[in-house]
């Protein structure tokens, strides 16, 4: 009897498991509005150079050149063009599926990165139903909430960028606005945490940490 539960109980852990749909799969049938200059075709050559441990760099629609530069089991990333890339991560989600969330960065002075999320059928998802993003107080230091000159700094930095990244199970916030600041820049730089703000996911929300 014992046994039996034990190959009953293997049996549904595979269905469950196999419920989920690969990071492979899901960025093949990634739709061409999410990363309109590559077509299907140029997703699964990625994944073979990939496959094969060549460098995976195609032409995309725009006559430039796009490379894949990160391709594991729940992330990968695409330079999709000299001044952007695409990151894709898979986080565990409802009934054995995944949250595909995608973040894409426009690395040019500073990095400034937007999030979207999606289930495994490509449906979007609130990002606001998942976390609550860091406002432009989060990435002040303590003292420079105290300081009679923050409503200087607030008015002096009216472009707000931030770059995220995905890491061990995680999001990581950093605010990339400082040399849009102004003359100031040098005077307020000390004002705001180097360290990064970090989410962690739970399965159901990112939760700050």
């Amino acid at each position: 009897m014992k046994r039996i539960l034990i190959i009953l109980f293997a049996g549904i852990l595979v269905c469950v498991t196999s419920n989920a749909e690969d990071l492979r799969t899901l960025f093949i049938n990634m739709p061409d509005s999410i990363m309109p200059t590559l077509t299907k075709s140029d997703k699964m050559d990625f994944l073979d150079y990939m496959d094969s441990g060549m460098r995976a760099r195609v032409r995309n629609k725009l006559g430039g050149e796009s490379e894949m530069t990160l391709y594991q089991d729940n992330m990968l990333s695409v330079k999709t063009s000299q001044s952007g890339r695409l990151d894709m991560v898979l986080f565990p989600y409802k009934n054995g599926s995944n949250l595909i969330c995608i973040i894409k960065t426009v690395t040019a002075r500073y990095d400034d990165s937007r999030l979207s999320f999606y289930n495994e059928d490509w449906t979007p998802i609130e990002s606001e139903s998942l976390m609550e993003f860091p406002q432009f107080d989060d990435y002040l230091t303590k003292e420079a909430l105290k300081s009679d000159s923050l409503d200087v700094l607030k008015k002096e930095s009216m472009l707000r960028f931030q770059s995220v990244t995905a890491l061990d199970g995680a999001l990581e916030f950093r605010y990339t606005s400082l040399d849009y600041i102004g003359e100031d820049a040098d005077r307020f730089k000390s004002w705001f945490r180097q360290d990064p703000i970090r989410y962690a996911w739970n399965g159901k929300r990112f939760k700050r940490k």
